[in-house]
């Protein structure tokens, strides 16, 4: 086997690109194969959990729940989507079909975490709170899981778990009143599973998260990129397309038994859709429209999209610049996987933040609850300086994002300056943390850090 050569120009043995773990430590301590299966297991399944950030934890979402449905202590404009879930569930429950009787805009991995609630509480009153408390089991998994990444990246710090506790919190009820936590700890549990080597299970979480809300299936390509240069296409593919069928289909494939169409439809529909008034292009006519662009907003799709003489021009750009936004991902990924001769353990949380950044900001819907999907893989970043700068931005714009919606929605609606000044921050903030996720995963490798020997 040819010698990898690493990204300060020292050869690699055929064992290291093998196994992805150095031959020799940086202390000259010669380490294998069976070091590094004993190390990534005793880091994953290591001492009992922090009972700091466990504590912290509760005590955030114990608010953050009382938050959320109290629309005395914030606002009930936030309530629409899950009475719109509670609603498509009560039809459900008097013998419609999802997909083929009840259509919806959400791909079939939604379907679980709306049903559930329901079979709890009802789809009154009740299925209020017991959505929100579903979304805090999903978030407890989150939790675990950036436990069990720092354990295995930062050296049982409590960095990590305790950047996902505050970060998470920052992007308010929304957390807890939409689904999109779901797929957000899917990839999230991915990037853990790929700093362990356990590249099958990593493969399988982002599967189930593109069957709950699409964008995870962009990084699965990402995940494989990150494995070829220390163990070839054929067995990087082996064991990641399998295990990601299987977590697609355990949803995606009743859905189309019961309707293929309608199926097909939940994702066309988002195809379909306009520049919403706080995407990045929207942003863009909105600051136009104050120096003379004619410009108005109009419902549709269930939200607010922006129409004026660009718009049109807008839409098409906006799929060329993702394209180009993921291929670029896409390629710094490969660039530093084939200079240390696959990702290391600590890569692969800014790995999958550079292609959800890529997926997001570029696309010309940028809804609230799509910070979410960026706050769960940038939490691994906290164990380098650059990403907590990049995760505290991203914080920032979270905060300045909950002041447009609800609270100053109306007015962006508008198209009052100061309100196209505050989305206008709001997405400064988001390029600024996507430019220090690059710095991060830009950063020089360190001396032990190389790819985890794959185990799944």
């Amino acid at each position: 086997m040819r010698a990898a050569t690493a990204a300060d120009g020292t050869q690699r043995g055929p064992a290291w690109a093998r196994t992805g773990v150095p031959e020799q430590a940086a202390d000259g301590t010669r380490r294998g194969p069976a070091w590094a299966r004993s190390r990534g297991r005793e880091q994953a399944t290591g001492s009992t959990a922090d009972l700091l950030v466990i504590g912290l934890w509760l005590l955030t979402r114990a608010v953050l729940l009382v938050v959320s449905l109290n629309p005395r202590l914030y606002s009930a404009a936030l309530f629409g989507d899950i009475r719109f879930y509670g609603a498509k569930v009560e039809r459900m429950f008097q013998g419609e079909l999802p997909y083929r009787d009840v259509a919806t805009e959400y791909p079939p991995g939604s379907v679980p975490f709306t049903i559930l609630p329901a079979l709890l509480a009802g789809t009154g009153r009740g299925y209020r709170l017991a959505f929100a408390c579903e979304m805090l089991l999903v978030d407890a998994v989150g939790l675990w899981a950036a436990t069990r990444l720092g354990r295995v990246v930062d050296a049982g710090r409590r960095r990590i778990p305790l950047a996902y506790v505050l970060a998470m919190v920052a992007v308010g009820p929304l957390l807890v009143l939409r689904f999109d936590l779901v797929p957000a700890v899917c990839v999230l549990v991915a990037v853990a599973m790929a700093a362990e080597g356990r590249f099958g299970w990593a493969a399988a979480a982002l599967g189930y998260g593109t069957a709950a809300k699409i964008f995870p299936g962009v990084l699965a390509p990402l995940l494989v990129l990150g494995m070829v240069p220390a163990l070839g296409w054929r067995r990087s593919l082996l064991r990641t397309v399998p295990p990601f069928l299987a977590g697609f289909g355990l949803t995606v494939v009743p859905a189309l038994a019961l309707s293929a169409r309608g199926t097909a439809d939940s994702v066309l529909y988002h195809v379909q859709r306009g520049v919403q008034v706080e995407s990045l292009w929207a942003n863009l006519i909105g600051i136009a429209h104050l120096f003379g662009l004619p410009a108005r907003t109009v419902y549709g799709f269930g939200a607010y999209d922006l129409t004026s003489s660009v718009s049109g021009a807008a839409k098409a750009l906006s799929g060329v610049a993702t394209l180009a936004a993921l291929a670029a991902a896409a390629w710094l990924v490969w660039r530093r996987a084939r200079a240390t001769g696959g990702l290391g353990p600590a890569d692969w949380a800014g790995a999958f933040a550079l292609g959800t950044f890529a997926f997001v900001l570029p696309t010309r819907v940028l809804s609230p609850q799509y910070l979410v999907w960026l706050c769960a893989p940038m939490a691994g970043l906290a164990a380098v300086l650059a990403g907590r700068r990049a995760l505290w931005t991203l914080v920032a714009a979270a905060l300045v994002s909950q002041v447009v919606f609800p609270f100053r929605y109306t007015q962006l609606r508008r198209l009052y300056p100061f309100d196209i000044g505050l989305l206008t921050l709001r997405n400064l903030l988001l390029l600024v943390a996507c430019a220090l996720v690059v710095q991060a995963f830009n950063r020089r490798p360190a001396a032990r850090e190389g790819a985890v020997e794959t185990r799944g």
